[in-house]
């Protein structure tokens, strides 16, 4: 499969589709790429056919990525930075969560 993409992070391993054919073609892809490198799963900590998960403070739904709740909460709250550090902190959570902020730049 030409193109083919998975959300990879570390020992994670997210495969979505759009339908549940294009779904199980990309899982079968994964699962031949993950042979091809003598790789292995572990079962008890799959999960399959999920509509919906939190990841890494973000949620992935049949809508697309969002941020979580939480995460925007955390964001709304952030005190006004008044040393370089706390700028810093500022400036990483905004930075992670810029693709949901219009006009972030």
């Amino acid at each position: 499969m030409q193109g083919l993409k998975f959300l990879e992070f570390f020992d994670d391993i997210i495969v979505f589709g759009e339908t549940l054919k294009v779904h199980n073609d990309k899982l079968r892809e994964a699962f031949a790429r993950l042979r091809m490198h003598k790789l292995k799963l572990q079962p008890d900590k799959c999960e399959f056919l999920k509509k919906g998960f939190t990841y890494l403070g973000h949620k992935l739904t049949t809508q697309g990525l969002l941020p979580h709740i939480n995460k925007v909460a955390a964001v709304r709250k952030f005190p006004t930075p008044t040393n370089t550090r706390q700028l810093k902190q500022y400036f990483g959570l905004f930075g992670y969560y810029r693709r949901f902020i219009p006009n972030f730049s």
